[in-house]
């Protein structure tokens, strides 16, 4: 697959404060990428850093193998990158159509074909096409903005967070929408906090912390590491009872030798090592 983003040990925050501490990652064709990570973890960030909405004081950006390193917002777009913020990510006043009309305001060509196919992409869109992009449902005014980024046909979509706030049935509708744009031809590189059903559509994915890779791997490989699920899936709770029950179980025999000098069970080795900690 051909490389269309790359991340290369990014340095970078808001003013004197350093968020990014040598970030990696990467895109590939046809790729969803997912970032997951506590909140601080610098996952906006690393996406704003694509889109040069901060200023890097180290590493690469990396477009189809170019350096697009603190290009402007306005360069970036050009380029074939579109980015959609959480919030603040449509006109609410302006209805749903010219909500779509503005986001091909840097095309110059006939831009009607490419209208019709995001109406066929997102059929509710076409019924509200009239009505004020402010009044539509949480999970329809994330498809207008998403739809407002893929008028210009982008290289690669960036999503931070777009299924904050939203209840679960319009979570899994934003997802399913993520998987459809993603089928159509763009690739994706998307922040998520909701990290289970994000890994369950993911090609791969990263886990950041305090600003710098923590893990990596495909979607099932994070879905199914122990470590990650205690830190970031939920599974903290559950670990919680199990290491209860082996601690009220008696030891005995062959499984006292593997009892540690501290009476507790010995932890087992971790099948996979973390990358960039």
């Amino acid at each position: 697959m051909s490389r269309v983003l790359e991340l290369d040990n990014v340095v970078g925050g808001y003013g004197d404060t350093q968020i990014l501490h040598g970030v990696s990652m990467h895109v590939d064709a046809g790729e969803i990428v997912v970032i997951i990570g506590p909140n601080g973890a610098g996952k906006s960030t690393a996406m704003k850093a694509v889109f040069g909405l901060l200023k890097l004081t180290g590493g690469d950006v990396l477009l189809d193998g170019k350096a697009i390193t603190n290009t402007p917002p306005e360069k970036v777009v050009r380029y074939g990158v579109c980015y959609v913020p959480q919030t603040g990510n449509v006109f609410p006043s302006l209805s749903v159509q010219e909500n779509l009309e503005m986001g091909a305001y840097v095309r110059d060509d006939d831009f009607t074909p490419r209208l019709q196919e995001i109406y066929e992409m997102f059929p509710p869109l076409y019924e509200k096409r009239s009505q004020a992009a402010g009044t539509l449902s949480g999970g329809q005014r994330q498809m207008v903005a998403m739809g407002k980024a893929l008028m210009l046909e982008p290289k690669i979509l960036l999503l931070d967070e777009p299924t904050a706030g939203l209840s679960p049935k319009f979570r899994g509708e934003i997802f399913e929408t993520v998987k459809l744009i993603n089928k159509s031809g763009t690739p994706i590189l998307m922040v998520e906090q909701n990290a289970k059903q994000a890994l369950g559509i993911a090609t791969r994915g990263y886990v950041l912390v305090d600003g710098k890779n923590r893990f990596e791997g495909t979607g099932n490989e994070l879905l199914n590491d122990p470590e990650v699920a205690e830190m970031f899936l939920g599974g903290g709770k559950q670990q919680v009872l199990l290491e209860k029950v082996a601690v009220a179980k008696p030891v005995t025999g062959k499984s006292a030798a593997r009892k540690s000098p501290t009476g507790k069970p010995a932890a087992k080795k971790r099948s996979r090592k973390k990358s960039g900690a």
